[in-house]
């Protein structure tokens, strides 16, 4: 007995002396040196919530400035009104409200594979806001641009303000300004580029603000930016902004390869090959012609005229698409338009899925409104450069009441290598289970959504010595499996 007390006095003291672990302590909540009581946010669709190409209940609960607005009630933060738009399925952008949210519909006789992005019928038509106006939290629009952010009487021209103005003169800027908000969440720029990339670059490249379809002129984007941020932080509020992303990471411009054109029938590819016969000898001709005489086509080669050359094969071939940076032959045969087929440079858009399988990419070419070309890239990319910088420079100036956001480098490098959290994968498509995007190829998921209000808070917590709870995107839901039609 004696023997065995002795054992026993033996391992507690070993318990008490040699398994001693100190537990860290929990860093204590805090809002640090910023006031989180009412928080205004500002911006276009994502900050709206604004999901799978409409706006509705579960995509508006889940917008990534509701997330942060959450999170930052356990600091002292406040309640945060969103204008409800009570709406099941959304507006999918019919006049008549006739089509909802997109979801993923199986054909009838077809599998997995064959899933593609269809809208509810009906959908919801957009109704005009019936809570209290002036107890607003958010003030994200669809389709706002900054340039469109203080204009007076905004909601005639856009019904998504429109249904929550606080008058017919208003403007966004005023009744955000209006709200009086002791922290400032504001990301709008996005829209005065991507309205003219998901256009095909369609559209001016310099254009003054009354096309959204343009790309907004770079001194315009400066004044209406620098004249955002000295209207809602007029009263030494402090907030975060966040810069533009590269538009060519989202899915709306990787979903639909280059090569998409996918062949194995012999009589197809030799009627193909027949139909472009003539064209790729009249590209060879004028070359010779151009050598017998330089002033005709000085800028037209060999090289040029090889890489216009239209031939399939079996397999994936690229799409036939437009190129206005070829040299224009039309003047010698209206036919001869500046087409070529695509290669690992050009990006295609999203809804040119829809128009594909008709034939069209392969036996004429894709129109220039579902493409990208790389000189169109590099023209888009340079411009962001440009509104970022002026970004940039605003919350230089702000001495340091104003963090940012590099949003543009936290996308590119989720596109790149995607994000493993608490042992779940996301990526930068709009595959279920992994992808953070919606349908609509533009917008986050919730799950992706809560991606990004992630990045803010890290952000915030940083510049102002808040300890804001983070947020796990695995409480949020991704998209939907595909149902049968």
């Amino acid at each position: 007995m004696k023997k065995i007390l002795n054992i026993l006095l033996a391992f507690t003291l070993f318990i008490g002396t040699s398994c001693t672990y100190t537990f860290p302590e929990e860093e204590a909540l805090t809002s640090g040196n910023a006031n989180f009581t009412k928080v205004v946010a500002v911006g276009n669709s994502l900050t709206a919530g604004f999901m799978n190409g409409a706006l509705y209940n579960d995509g508006q609960n889940n917008s990534y400035a509701s997330i942060i607005a959450t999170q930052m009630k356990e600091v002292g933060g406040g309640s945060f009104n969103q204008p409800d738009i009570n709406a099941e399925f959304g507006d999918y952008g019919s006049s008549n409200g006739v089509y909802g949210r997109l979801h993923l519909v199986i054909p009838p006789g077809g599998s997995l594979s064959d899933a593609v992005p269809m809208p509810y019928v009906p959908g919801n038509a957009i109704t005009a806001y019936s809570g209290d106006k002036s107890a607003l939290n958010n003030f994200g629009v669809p389709g706002m641009r900054i340039v469109d952010a203080g204009v007076s009487g905004y909601g005639s021209l856009n019904p998504y303000f429109g249904r929550f103005e606080s008058a017919a003169n208003a403007s966004v800027l005023g009744d955000a300004a209006a709200a009086n908000g002791s922290f400032v969440i504001f990301w709008l720029g996005s829209n005065d580029v991507l309205g003219y990339a998901i256009n095909g670059a369609t559209g001016n490249t310099e254009g003054d603000g009354t096309n959204p379809g343009d790309m907004t002129q770079k001194s315009i984007f400066e004044a209406a930016y620098s004249g955002a941020i000295t209207t809602l932080f007029a009263n030494g509020q402090k907030g975060i902004v966040a810069n533009i992303p590269n538009v060519q990471d989202i899915p709306y411009f990787t979903t639909v390869t280059w090569d998409a054109i996918v062949l194995d029938n012999p009589d197809q590819i030799a009627a193909l090959n027949n139909g472009y016969a003539a064209y790729n000898s009249t590209l060879d001709a004028l070359v010779d012609q151009g050598v017998n005489d330089p002033n005709q086509f000085p800028g037209f080669t060999q090289e040029e005229a090889n890489s216009r050359k239209i031939v399939f094969a079996n397999g994936a071939n690229g799409i036939v698409i437009l190129d206005e940076t070829l040299t224009d032959l039309t003047v010698v045969d209206p036919s001869l338009v500046s087409m070529r087929m695509a290669d690992s440079d050009d990006l295609i858009t999203l809804v040119a899925g829809a128009v594909l399988p008709s034939g069209v990419g392969a036996s004429s070419p894709l129109g220039d409104e579902y493409t990208l070309t790389h000189a169109e890239q590099e023209t888009i990319a340079d411009r962001i450069a440009e509104f970022n910088a002026a970004i940039a420079a605003q919350v230089s100036a702000s001495n340091g009441n104003i963090a940012l956001l590099d949003i543009n480098q936290a996308f590119s490098e989720f596109t790149f290598e995607g994000a493993v959290i608490n042992g779940a994968a996301m990526d930068a498509t709009i595959y279920p289970p992994y992808g953070a995007f919606s349908l609509d190829g533009i917008h986050p998921n919730a799950r992706g959504s809560a991606y990004v209000a992630g990045l803010f808070i890290e952000k915030i917590n940083e510049s102002f010595g808040s300890n804001i709870p983070g947020v796990n995107p695995n409480n949020y839901s991704g998209n939907e499996l595909p149902v049968p039609q």
